[in-house]
């Protein structure tokens, strides 16, 4: 089916790869060694903002190079947007749910070392949905053309407008005749089912630029049957981690650095902030000084998508359950336009729905019950009106979750990747930053965050050497 993952929106935009200025690289580096060599000197300290995968990777190599770290996080659990709920008897992800490509990825080198099963995902095996809910054998062979044409047009554009959006490539496609013999919900449906869903976010705000500077590692998807947290539980093994600890203030204008938290006041000589953008956009954290107007640029110019999720668990399974994917051409764009069948996975009758972008946030005004009817009829489209009432639901709410503010980053019109570098630079060489929107190679990703942690943690140890 048309929809493939992240591996397939970098496949449809690899022509714009010679668009000048794409193609910006992160730093990596592995193992540093011990700056703390001396016992007669003093260790440094740091203080680690935020335990998800950024910030427990960065705590993780400065600990084992010899300095003393905390990590604060305000939540009550680690994992920050990899969350993975277990009430139901088995894990299902509540945030971050696949390594996109394993051939190289640090993640599912971490998730081998942890010997944690990995299932593989199909995006092969699934069917569509007319919006009448009758099965659409043809729409993915008819889009294959119009979604060519729309990616020449991109390359046109983005080469002399940076600002140039998914939408304005669709509408030039529109205007030179490329998606005749195509209705709009069709159109809506290409352009959902191979931008939107996954860069969570709707496509007259996202740039092409800021996708074509994105990066990819090949191999399949693969989600985990046992819960993606546990990748950071295990990182985070022997770290100290202080929980419930909400950050208020960060003075660095001293020679330690000191953190004001809902549990008191914190000092060290470095800090690392991986709090999500949408949280820095916020201005929750007052940082003494005030953070560079490039740097506070960078915050305000890039932003935040969101995809919910909603998990429904029945009482049996009534639909098709050798399909994995279940996609639909909905009137309305994006609209319960993508399910998957997660019953080989949970091995119990669930179904997850995602919804991105402005749908996506608009319906988090919506009560549990709300939210839950209206994924029924859709279903009730498809498999019929006598189909059981769900028996569990959760759902998630990530544009209004305190911590996040949203899902992961994207490049809007105004902005630039070049941002993505600005906001990972660090300030007076006390205070560096981590996290998927610092990564200017891999970003909105698990394996981006991983290795913005790892690059705070090697320009601290550099520091420490100096």
């Amino acid at each position: 089916m048309t929809l493939s993952g992240k591996t397939k929106v970098l496949f449809m935009l690899a022509a714009l790869s010679v668009l000048p200025g794409c193609g910006s690289g992160g730093k990596s580096s592995g193992q540093a060694e011990n700056p703390a060599n001396n016992n007669q000197e003093p260790v440094a300290s740091v203080i680690v903002i935020g335990a998800g995968m950024s910030g427990i990777k960065a705590a993780k190599q400065l600990s084992d190079a010899g300095l003393e770290v905390t990590v604060l996080e305000g939540r009550d659990r680690i994992g920050g947007r990899t969350w993975s709920d277990r009430s139901w008897g088995k894990a299902l992800d509540l945030g971050a749910s696949w390594i996109h490509g394993i051939q190289g990825n640090p993640i599912h080198a971490l998730a081998q070392s942890l010997n944690q099963p990995l299932q593989e995902w199909d995006y092969d095996n699934g069917v569509v949905y007319d919006a009448q809910g009758n099965i659409d054998t043809q729409i993915d062979a008819k889009i294959e053309p119009a979604q060519e044409a729309v990616m020449g047009h991109g390359m046109v554009l983005a080469t002399f407008n940076s600002d140039a959006t998914i939408q304005d490539a669709v509408e030039a496609a529109r205007e030179s005749g490329d998606l005749e013999g195509l209705t709009e919900v069709e159109i809506n449906y290409m352009v959902n089912s191979n931008i939107e869903q996954e860069v969570a976010a709707d496509a007259d705000k996202v740039t092409i630029a800021g996708l074509v500077d994105n990066d990819s590692f090949d191999g399949p998807d693969v989600l985990f049957p046992q819960g993606y947290d546990a990748l950071v539980s295990g990182l985070g093994q022997g770290l100290d981690i202080q929980l419930n600890t909400y950050v208020q203030s960060i003075n660095y204008q001293n020679a330690k650095v000191t953190v004001g938290t809902s549990q008191g006041e914190f000092r060290a000589d470095y800090v690392v902030v991986t709090v999500p953008l949408g949280v820095l956009k916020k201005e929750v954290i007052d940082f003494i000084p005030a953070l560079p107007e490039e740097k506070q640029a960078a915050i305000h110019g890039l932003d935040m998508g969101v995809m919910n999720k909603l998990y429904l668990r029945f009482p049996e399974i009534f639909w098709d359950n050798s399909v994995d994917n279940i996609a639909q051409a909905s009137e309305l764009k994006g609209h319960w336009s993508y399910w998957l069948n997660l019953s080989k996975v949970t091995e119990k009758p669930v179904l997850l729905a995602f919804n991105v972008g402005s749908y996506g946030a608009e319906i988090e005004a919506l009560s549990d019950d709300e939210t839950v009817s209206l994924a029924m009829a859709e279903l009730r489209k498809f498999y019929g009106a006598d189909i059981p009432e769900p028996t569990g639901h959760l759902i998630t709410r990530w544009s209004q979750d305190p911590f996040s503010y949203g899902s992961y980053s994207y490049v809007p019109k105004g902005a630039t990747s070049e941002m993505r570098e600005e906001l990972a630079s660090p300030v007076l060489g006390k205070v560096f930053f981590a996290g998927e929107a610092t990564h200017s190679k891999y970003p909105s990703t698990v394996h981006g965050a991983y290795l913005s942690g790892e690059r705070a943690a090697v320009e601290i140890l550099e520091e420490v050497r100096n």
